[in-house]
């Protein structure tokens, strides 16, 4: 009884997290592949479209709360994504280019898919030792561009990882990133604390 109530109170805090999960085994049927050295800020939003039709992605302004990485976002749900587990991609635009894109992956995942980038791009070029924010990441220098990964899985099984490349020209215009050198700004405490709990339980 006291695991089925623990159950249902994780359920009710994380409803939204849930449903949206469900959502997610329901939709996403599409399975897709991209060598991420192959995107480059010149793609345009009909680039995109066409060159991956099997994404089915939809487009629209992009909400406030998202500006920062673009006007326009281009999205759906996936099934699959360079053969392993996908739950959402998105594809972010700035002024008519390619600025950002992103892949959410389950959560019992991370570890498959931190694999995967290790085997495919090399050891990563750089890695945050202490989070920023709540989360450390690593990353890879590409061709056009940079590829990001949390270390670290969430606390949350609910809760994504997400494979995020960002074009040469929007790292420039956010002041550079971690990975070319550039400082990440600190933690607050409760964020350090967070992360602290998190390493102890999946350590």
């Amino acid at each position: 009884m006291l695991v089925l109530l623990g159950i249902s109170m994780f359920l009710l805090v994380n409803k939204n997290l849930f449903l949206d999960n469900v959502a997610s085994w329901r939709r996403g049927t599409a399975t897709f592949s991209l060598d991420l050295n192959t995107l480059s800020g010149d793609l345009t939003e009909a680039g995109v479209l066409r060159r991956f039709p099997e994404l089915e992605l939809r487009c629209q302004a992009a909400p406030a709360d998202i500006q920062n990485l673009g006007d326009r976002v281009c999205y759906n749900y996936a099934k699959r994504f360079d053969g392993y587990g996908a739950h959402f991609v998105a594809f972010f635009l700035r002024e008519g280019r390619l600025s950002s894109m992103k892949v959410d992956v389950p959560w019992w995942w991370h570890a498959a898919m931190e694999k995967r980038l290790i085997e495919r791009y090399g050891q990563p070029t750089g890695r945050q030792v202490l989070p920023s924010g709540d989360q450390r990441l690593e990353g890879w220098q590409l061709a056009q561009g940079s590829v990001f990964y949390n270390r670290d899985p969430d606390l949350n099984p609910l809760q994504w990882n997400s494979v995020f490349w960002m074009s040469d020209r929007q790292i420039e215009q956010i002041g550079g990133s971690f990975v070319q050198g550039a400082s990440e700004p600190n933690a607050t405490r409760a964020q350090m604390l967070r992360w602290l709990l998190g390493k102890l339980i999946h350590s």
